[in-house]
């Protein structure tokens, strides 16, 4: 349903190849994308709102580096189109993520099927790295039992609105202690010993939500998950339905403004539909 895009970069003078995919798609309720209330009024104004969004795409991102190979978030698996998929989370989160969001994922749109179509093997991936643990960015993990799969160990400890009953009974993920600092980010971890791909903390999605920085020859890449839906969600000072704090989103979301002031960044969050052309071009976040 989205195309797929690919990069080349270069990073201390060496080629890296970047690919954004989206693994099948997504639709909300419009006011769980643009929010017009916080906390338990922003949840019953969206449960009452009979209005889905467009598909949203859900963005992986593949990054062929010197060291190896790295994905970030794993998407989203078929099995979510069964509306009994979420049985075994219970009756109220069976019920919410199948009356609150709609699926579309087609098996070739499957991490492990694009991959093949890369030609990148599923045993030469080094890591894969999640931002936080809500299923439509762990939901694909099932594909990478013997890679080596980080979070936070913050996220890992306090998570928000995660599914744990879906995730593979073999999945023990190496936990991250975030406390580097890189620029404007006061948490962050360094994933490549040439420092230049950084998981950052950036909360109010999920208590300690992170992101993905490639810091490149001429360019910042910020895969940023779900700090916002869209880029203009973040420029315009808007929020989705479902943060932990606003108050804290908002903290992010100067923090990234800061960040982009200082270097020029290319923004890239799961759901954007325009995201894939702006990496495709790498258009900077102004």
């Amino acid at each position: 349903m989205f195309k797929s895009v690919s990069v080349t970069v270069t990073s201390n003078g060496l080629p890296v190849k970047i690919h954004l995919l989206s693994c099948g798609a997504v639709a909300v309720k419009t006011r769980f994308k643009n929010a017009r209330f916080t906390g338990f009024l922003a949840m019953l104004d969206f449960i009452a709102d009979r209005k889905f969004t467009e598909w949203l795409p859900i963005w992986v991102m593949i990054i062929e580096h010197p060291e190896g190979v790295f994905i970030v978030d794993a998407g989203e698996i078929t099995d979510v189109n069964n509306k009994n998929y979420f049985a075994s989370s219970g009756f109220m989160a069976k019920w919410f993520d199948t009356s609150q969001f709609k699926f579309a994922v087609t098996p070739g749109e499957e991490i492990n099927q694009q991959l093949q179509a890369l030609n990148i093997p599923l045993e030469s991936v080094k890591k894969v790295v999640l931002t936080h643990l809500h299923f439509d960015h762990t939901d694909g993990i099932k594909y990478f039992p013997s890679t080596t799969i980080v979070v936070s160990r913050d996220e890992w400890n306090k998570p928000f609105g995660d599914l744990p009953k879906l995730y593979p009974p073999w999945f023990r993920p190496t936990l991250l202690t975030m406390d580097e600092q890189y620029s404007v980010f006061t948490k962050a971890h360094y994933l490549t010993r040439a420092k230049d791909i950084i998981l950052v903390e950036t909360p109010g999605h999920t208590y300690h939500h992170c992101s993905v920085l490639l810091k490149m020859d001429s360019v910042h890449i910020m895969f940023a998950a779900d700090i916002c839906y869209t880029q203009q969600q973040l420029l315009q000072g808007g929020f989705p339905g479902n943060n932990t704090s606003n108050k804290t989103a908002l903290a992010t979301y100067a923090t990234v403004k800061a960040f982009a002031e200082k270097y020029p960044t290319v923004f890239i969050p799961s759901h954007d539909p325009e995201a894939a052309d702006r990496l495709l071009n790498l258009t900077l976040m102004s």
